[in-house]
């Protein structure tokens, strides 16, 4: 009977795993192939390495380990919180028509200016680099062997790196918001997919490719699922290569199942916390999450352990000073402060509830984006939504100052105004 619960407890994490397409169907009307399930089948491969293969390889028990069927179940309560969280929230938005409060419809952006915007952040994409490459491991170094520049040189730059991922992804959203043909947007893709292989990271590619498909879906691109087809397995070939450069002469199946170790290490905070070895935080690893607003850069004095960092300092003591904080699933993060409590509130109100839930609401039902005619207010919403690892590394608050900030740069290149028309355009 335990055998059947663990394996209901899996399949149903497989299952919300998949609840994108279920809301895309559902409460957006969309075709099967949208930006949604784009996301879904991306990730699913990833999904599946870190919720099974991974813990089959890494714990002694395997799928049968009981802290990881307690990760699991808290995973899956979580996002169930989550999805009952989108549902009324969007429904909310409906009622209330939502759209009508969305700023800045008539301000269409013309592809000139859209271009101009990309240089400028490509430009501050490529300042931000040279001072996060400029320390002790060098520029030439990173340019070298970036995953290993990602991995161990950006203690105090990581203010830095968060730039570097931010303004290269606004960039290149913007640029192709300037295109209206598909060709284009794929040529803008590839060049933009070998920048992003700089920063280090295994998970920037792999954005860049969804965004690009994304992109192509609402242009209304042909050969969609042909691009998918051949890009996925290049991409993939590029991760290897990254994982390769990390690795060296360790680079075999044991060394390659440690970055799928999210739910593994989920398994022993919840193992721990069965057997009363841990107990709850009640509110300090959510107060704690705050000091992401303050760059060290700033603060010489800011605290090294602080957050979800606490769980990982008491699990592997000294690591967090050396900037290795394994991640932990199982919603330990929203579970390490009130318990099933605290799923339920950050679940229901999370960011996937609520921001996921009106941005979809405006982009896809009312006012519904049109790639051909790019208002401020669509280009905001689809950069914010789609743009590669926008903001990814940043708090909420900050992402908010970060969204502003682009806002006032598209909002000022304005020259004038239309004279035969109500719509203001920049020209």
């Amino acid at each position: 009977m335990i055998v059947i619960l663990f394996i209901f407890n899996i399949a149903l994490a497989l299952v919300l795993i998949c609840w994108p397409i279920f809301i895309s169907k559902k409460y957006l009307n969309l075709p099967f192939i949208n930006p949604l399930t784009i996301h879904v089948a991306i990730n699913f491969p990833v999904e599946i390495m870190k919720l099974i293969i991974g813990p089959i390889f890494l714990l002694e028990k395997g799928i049968f380990d009981v802290g990881y069927q307690y990760a699991v179940a808290a995973s899956n309560f979580f996002t169930a919180f989550q999805v009952f969280g989108f549902v009324w929230f969007i429904n909310f938005f409906s009622k209330y028509k939502f759209e009508k409060i969305l700023p800045f419809q008539n301000f269409i952006l013309a592809p000139t200016k859209l271009r101009y915007c990309s240089i400028i952040f490509f430009f501050l994409y490529g300042l931000f680099f040279f001072l996060l490459t400029s320390g002790e491991f060098g520029f030439f170094n990173w340019i070298i062997n970036p995953r290993e520049g990602y991995q161990l040189h950006r203690t105090g730059n990581g203010h830095w790196f968060a730039l570097c991922v931010s303004a290269l992804s606004i960039s290149y959203f913007l640029r192709c918001l300037s295109k209206r043909n598909s060709d284009g947007i794929i040529q803008i893709s590839i060049i933009y997919l070998f920048f992003s292989y700089f920063l280090g990271s295994k998970g920037v590619m792999l954005w860049y490719f969804e965004s690009t498909l994304v992109i192509l879906w609402f242009t209304g691109y042909k050969k969609l699922k042909f691009i998918a087809t051949i890009g996925l397995p290049l991409v993939f070939l590029l991760l290897i290569f990254n994982l390769y450069l990390a690795l060296g002469n360790n680079f075999e199946i044991a060394s390659v199942m440690e970055y799928f170790d999210y739910f593994a290490n989920g398994a022993v905070y919840y193992n721990s916390y069965i057997n009363d070895e841990i107990k709850l935080f009640y509110g300090e690893v959510f107060a704690g999450s705050f000091w992401d607003y303050i760059p060290r850069a700033l603060w010489n004095d800011k605290p090294v352990v602080y957050g979800i960092t606490i769980i990982n300092e008491y699990f592997y003591p000294g690591q967090a000073e050396l900037t290795n904080t394994p991640a932990f699933g199982g919603a330990v993060t929203q579970f390490a402060d009130f318990g099933w409590f605290g799923l339920l509130i950050f679940g229901f109100f999370s960011r996937d509830s609520f921001f996921f839930a009106i941005s979809t609401f405006w982009i896809y039902r009312s006012p519904k984006a049109q790639w051909n005619k790019i208002s401020a207010a669509t280009a905001i919403l689809m950069i914010t939504n789609y743009a590669p690892g926008f903001g990814a590394f940043f708090p909420l608050g900050l992402q908010v100052i970060l969204t502003l900030f682009l806002f006032i740069l598209i909002y000022f290149t304005k020259k004038s105004k239309a004279t035969n028309s109500r719509l203001l355009y920049i020209t």
